[in-house]
């Protein structure tokens, strides 16, 4: 079977997946093709359904896999931090921290609540710069479990906790000051229950902090729109009114919602050029990690292709 990267390459001129560059995907594809085949033809065979199906922080918890002899074999969020950075899973994470961070005024007698922790590279240095703790939370259980021995590795084992949960079965022992959320709701099924559990974890006078994608109902059947959602299972966002809405009946007012698609399509292609300069320096990597990379560009692609076609990337504020 082919490398399905060529076929993606065929399918961009005529789905727009142009804000990419050409030049990346020839770059993609050539690193691509250079580990590709296994000797005799084959595609990797598929990752475990938690990982193929979670298209979320990062996508590549592979480290339960075997490690072919000789291979590189992506840790847990690996191929994520060779596109971001070291501890980050999510594009233009140290400057979405800061715009996410500035609005809260936060100060050391502050709890805040993390429920994307990823691998903790936000949570280290919220902590590290404002002397507060973090309580991390993070869906997949594979990232949670390296970022917490990525913090207890800083030395910030106490303060930036990251431990693995289920959003729909959200529950703290204490209420929050802040509550922070990187691209999460719009992959939860009941997104009123879930913003109502995330209520539930804050003080009276609490502040929400959160990203997320948006498609309102214009564009919704928009075909590349359509195609993300079949490709990414549980991806489903809703309109910014609606998202209003929601929080507003479970008692927050957002008083920001900024539109940041330009910033975010500029840092996932800045992300996919540092991957493929990585691509050319490491060695092969083992059959897992390859299908996984696939995995990761693929998801990339069709998400600039759904913002093209006209989802939107938000940051949002909230007061309780």
């Amino acid at each position: 079977m082919s490398n399905p990267l060529t076929k993606l390459a065929e399918y961009l001129p005529h789905k727009g997946i142009t804000a990419i560059g050409r030049h990346l995907w020839h770059d993609m594809i050539g690193f691509a093709e250079d580990f590709w085949h296994d000797g005799n033809g084959e595609m990797p065979a598929p990752v475990s359904a938690a990982t193929a199906e979670n298209a979320g922080t990062a996508a590549e918890a592979v480290t339960a896999a075997p490690v072919e002899e000789g291979g590189w074999h992506a840790k847990a969020g690996e191929i994520s931090e060779k596109m971001w950075g070291d501890g980050y899973v999510t594009p233009g994470d140290e400057v979405l921290t800061e715009r996410l961070i500035t609005p809260l005024g936060i100060n050391k007698n502050m709890s805040i609540l993390d429920l994307s922790a990823g691998l903790g590279g936000r949570l280290r240095k919220t902590a590290a710069d404002f002397g507060v703790y973090v309580s991390g939370l993070e869906p997949d259980a594979e990232i949670a479990k390296r970022g917490m021995q990525m913090s207890v590795s800083a030395g910030l084992g106490k303060k930036a906790e990251i431990v693995h949960y289920e959003p729909m079965s959200l529950k703290v022992a204490r209420g929050y000051d802040c509550v922070l959320a990187r691209e999460t709701i719009y992959r939860v099924p009941d997104k009123a229950a879930f913003i109502n559990l995330i209520v539930a974890c804050c003080k009276p006078k609490s502040q929400i902090s959160f990203t997320d994608y948006i498609v309102n109902a214009e564009v919704r059947d928009a075909p590349a729109i359509v195609a993300w959602r079949a490709f990414e299972s549980g991806a489903d966002p809703i309109g910014l009114v609606e998202m209003a809405e929601l929080w507003a009946k479970a008692g927050f007012n957002l008083r920001v919602h900024e539109d940041q698609t330009d910033f975010y399509k500029k840092e996932v292609k800045a992300g996919l050029v540092r991957l493929a300069a990585f691509m050319k320096t490491v060695e092969k990597p083992d059959t897992v990690t390859r299908k996984a990379i696939a995995k990761r560009i693929t998801t990339w692609a069709h998400r600039v292709a759904a913002m093209d076609a006209g989802m939107k990337f938000y940051r949002f504020y909230g007061l309780r």
